[in-house]
């Protein structure tokens, strides 16, 4: 991966040693500075995986509202499993917009859609692995963490040291020639070494993605409870139940997209903390220089 050194250029380093804010300072700048391109790529890619999801939870919600007594476990497993398809999908699609972003002089500027496939596809292969250990420490972790939180009421910071360095697996895996097995165990030692970072920017992280769904989740709540009163109402006229419906079904896309959003930031901001974790310890963008020496 080129280092960008050149005065003209105005690309965000990633190899460079930051704080914590400044690693999310340098995510938000990636996505201010590529937000046309990132836009319209991401429509095409997480759009039809949204109104997917979003059709098994309004399904869920009206079952919910019509007391249905039998739950509706078929939509439940599709929103599971489209969620971790969506989680595959938003990982490529990322890391293969920062790879070109920093392999190309000009940056996303000029990419058209072959360069884009081009490495989007053996970028979503390898996400494809990497996510299947992700979930496989995650999800145990999370389990044991809630059991033992019951007798423990500090086991929550004990998951957190399992779940923040697995943030740095998937950029580990994506932008350096390694195993996955390399990329988990390189993961965790970055990330012991600067978990104190890690752990300042998760924080804020947390808060951030909170307030970038609520901006949705706010109307989106209001909506609910309007079908919930055309449901126990007898008498609420047909175009505003329709009116009511389409409102909340668009409001529930436009929140699984939301949700998509918010945990982009959260992984680039984790892909800017990796470059500064490894050039603090490993000086990559001096071996980058001495690589393509023209850059000097």
């Amino acid at each position: 991966m080129k280092r960008n050194s050149k005065p003209s250029d105005n690309r965000i380093l990633l190899y460079q040693v930051r704080s914590a804010s400044e690693c999310m300072n340098s995510a938000i700048d990636f996505i201010r500075q590529n937000w046309k391109i990132l836009l319209r790529y991401s429509l095409y890619l997480l759009l039809p995986v949204c109104v997917l999801q979003t059709v098994g939870v309004v399904t869920i919600i009206d079952a919910a509202f019509s007391k249905i007594s039998e739950f509706p476990l078929t939509d439940f497993v599709s929103i599971i499993v489209l969620g971790t398809v969506g989680f595959v999908l938003l990982n490529a699609y990322l890391w293969t917009m920062v790879k070109l972003y920093h392999e190309r002089a000009d940056g996303l500027s000029s990419i058209t859609g072959k360069d884009f496939r081009a490495l989007f596809w053996p970028m979503l292969g390898r996400m494809a692995i990497a996510v299947v250990p992700i979930l496989l420490i995650l999800v145990p972790a999370w389990v044991l963490s809630t059991v033992i939180l019951m007798i423990v009421p500090f086991a929550f910071f004990i998951y957190l040291l399992v779940a923040l360095p697995i943030l740095l697996i998937a950029p580990i895996y994506a932008l350096e020639n390694c195993s996955v097995f390399s990329a988990i165990g390189r993961a965790f030692k970055l990330g012991f070494s600067q978990f104190g970072t890690l752990l300042l920017m998760a924080i804020t992280l947390i808060i951030l993605v909170y307030v970038l769904q609520g901006v949705v989740m706010i109307p989106w709540a209001l909506l609910i409870a309007l079908k919930s009163l055309l449901f126990t109402s007898g008498e609420t006229t047909t175009i505003i139940a329709i009116l009511g419906n389409s409102l909340f079904n668009i409001f529930s896309v436009l929140l699984c997209y939301m949700t998509y959003v918010s945990i982009a930031v959260v992984l680039i901001s984790g892909g800017y903390l990796y470059g500064s974790a490894v050039q603090q310890g490993e000086d990559v963008s001096i071996v980058s220089d001495i690589d393509n020496f023209e850059n000097l």
